[in-house]
């Protein structure tokens, strides 16, 4: 008989964009399960918003990247410096993987950077994966399609025992994204902007709610949001397309599992 793997634990650690602000850190989400512990996307204040969830960076075991655009990706190399270089070093594996370009970027990294961001003492694994790719991170079964946005972009489906998530990433309407997300317990949608200014590449909270209520998604929670977003009413216009639960994320949040302070 098989082992149920333990309830996954999901934070929204970073819930804003590349604007600077006291109340949203830059994208950046926690996934714990079985004491194995990833993040999706490392934005500006992501290491110390993990630390505001229990995990310090030594801690962390995976990092996928939903696109290597500087706000998903900026606290990376501090990441990686203060892996060599903390009073404690890092001994933890820690496996890296993003999109089309990521040995480009590694390469661009470690020419600005050299030795300070190379490993020491722990083993480092960089991953390149495609729009159609499966791998495994942990206990996490995880899936990519293609998002509307930039050539290095992914969603990610994230499975395990009896849960599954699925984070669009930086998108806009994309064909592909509803069957993906199809019966999700989890949806964390972007949803940039506000309702009349939508273009091809970042969703409002309206259309977040249109790929939640096509996807038949359990729980939708809206997450990258620029100021002008906030201001406008997101969690309303979602509501107008999805029938179910709807949660304007902010950073700290417990996304998983669903309890008190989830609203």
């Amino acid at each position: 008989m098989s082992r149920k793997s333990a309830s996954p634990r999901i934070v929204a650690v970073g819930t804003g964009t590349c604007v600077p602000r006291l109340d949203r850190r830059g994208p950046c989400t926690l996934l714990e399960c079985e004491g194995f512990r990833a993040a999706v996307d490392l934005g500006l204040g992501a290491l110390h918003g993990l630390l505001a969830a229990g995990v310090r960076h030594t801690q962390l075991d995976a990092v996928v990247f939903t696109h290597l655009h500087p706000d998903h990706t900026a606290e990376l190399v501090s990441l990686l410096f203060a892996a060599r270089y903390d009073e404690a070093p890092r001994v933890r594996p820690l496996a890296l993987v993003g999109g089309p370009g990521l040995r480009e970027f590694r390469g661009a990294l470690g020419r600005a950077y050299g030795g300070w961001i190379e490993p020491e003492g722990y083993r480092l694994e960089w991953r390149e994966v495609g729009p159609h790719a499966a791998f495994e991170v942990g206990p996490w079964r995880v899936r990519t399609a293609p998002a509307a946005h930039h050539p290095s972009s992914l969603a990610l489906r994230w499975e395990t025992e009896g849960f599954s998530a699925v984070f669009t990433g930086d998108t806009g309407p994309h064909p592909a994204l509803a069957g993906f997300a199809r019966g999700v317990d989890l949806l964390v949608a972007e949803a940039s902007l506000p309702e009349g200014e939508a273009f091809d590449r970042h969703l409002t909270a309206r259309q977040a709610g249109d790929l939640a209520r096509e996807a038949g998604a359990g729980r939708l929670v809206l997450h990258h949001l620029y100021p002008s977003a906030d201001r406008a009413a997101p969690e309303r216009h979602a509501r107008e397309a999805f029938e179910g639960p709807v949660v304007v994320a902010r950073d700290g949040l417990r996304l998983w599992p669903p309890g008190p302070d989830d609203s």
